[in-house]
Order: structure tokens, then C-alpha cells, then sequence
């Protein structure tokens, strides 16, 4: 009887269904691990390589992870630069209509806006008057001055405010009847 000696470097496994152990090349196991394909014990038992994931396939993941991370990023900052261009787009039509002359609460032209405003408007310029004349939304209004939405709702209807918010929300409305708060 002849002998034969091989250097192949073999893996050992463990057939699920008869516990018996046998032995393959260790390339042959790699490609199993990552192709998934059934192979066979010595006794005829299907065996298929199924829980773990080859390192190609999670650094494959990981980049795919990544790239929908950076890609969403994108989208919020091109969502938030377009809020922020319509906001400053509305600010700037309103100033333009004042400096005008156009009234911001009655929408009629005055030569002097600034004694029609003190005459008979007086009183009336409140935080819902300049958003709305702003075409603004209480949240873009909040984020601007830097409070809380529910503080600049609250502030409209009359509302508890903290003192803090609503000395920051009385300070807008100043700096927009052009006083100086």
C-alpha cells in the first residue's frame, strides 16, 4: 500500500447533524464562508456556512453605512440653507417695502411711514405682526431670535414666557421698529 503525504493546510469542522469531524483545505472553507453555498459531511448531511459575515462584506457595509450618513448630512444642510436663503429673502422684501413706505400692518403707502406708524399703529406692532409680515412660521421666527417655538407661541397669545425669552423676543421687536432695544 502506497502512502501519500500532503503540506495542504486543512480545517476542521463538525457536522451539525451526526457530530461527526472531518476536514477540508482552508481556501475551499474561505470561499464557503463567502459564497454561502452548501457543501456535504462524509456522511452526506448539508452543510452551509450562515451566521457571520466574511470582512469584505462588513467593510463593504460600513462604507455603504457611511456614504448614506454623509448623504443625509448633505440633505439636511442643503434643507437648512434653503430655509435660511427664504428667510432672508422674506426680510429682505419686507425692509424693502418700509423703506418704501409701505405700511406693515395695513399694507397702504405713506410718505412719512414713521408718523403713520406712531399715530396709528401705536401699540400694534407685536411679535405676530412682523412674522406674519415676514411671511415667517413661529419655528423659523424662534430659531432666528434663539428661543424655543413654544415661547414665541406663547409670547403671541399672551402667555407665560420666562423672563429671559421674552427679554430676547422684546428685543427683536425693538430692533425691528428701528428703536434701539
Amino acid at each position: 500500500m502506497a502512502e501519500y503525504l500532503s503540506t495542504a493546510n486543512l480545517a476542521s469542522e463538525i457536522c451539525c447533524n451526526c457530530a461527526m469531524m472531518f476536514a477540508m483545505p482552508v481556501d475551499w472553507q474561505k470561499r464557503r464562508r463567502a459564497d454561502r453555498k452548501t457543501f456535504y459531511c462524509p456522511a452526506g448531511h448539508p452543510q452551509a456556512y450562515t451566521a457571520g459575515q466574511d470582512e469584505a462584506s462588513v467593510l463593504r457595509r460600513e462604507v455603504e453605512r457611511q456614504k448614506e450618513l454623509r448623504e443625509a448630512e448633505a440633505a439636511r444642510l442643503a434643507r437648512v440653507e434653503t430655509e435660511r436663503n427664504q428667510i432672508a429673502k422674506a426680510h429682505m422684501k419686507m425692509r424693502a417695502r418700509v423703506m418704501n413706505g409701505v405700511c406693515p400692518c395695513c399694507n397702504r403707502t405713506f410718505q412719512n411711514l414713521l408718523r403713520h406708524m406712531q399715530t396709528e399703529h401705536q401699540g400694534e406692532l407685536t411679535l405676530k405682526r412682523f412674522r406674519e409680515a415676514y411671511g415667517m412660521t413661529q419655528s423659523a421666527l424662534a430659531k432666528e431670535i434663539g428661543v424655543a417655538p413654544a415661547y414665541v407661541s406663547n409670547h403671541e397669545r399672551g402667555q407665560y414666557v420666562p423672563e429671559y425669552a421674552k427679554a430676547t423676543i422684546d428685543r427683536w421687536v425693538a430692533s425691528q421698529e428701528g428703536v434701539k432695544p
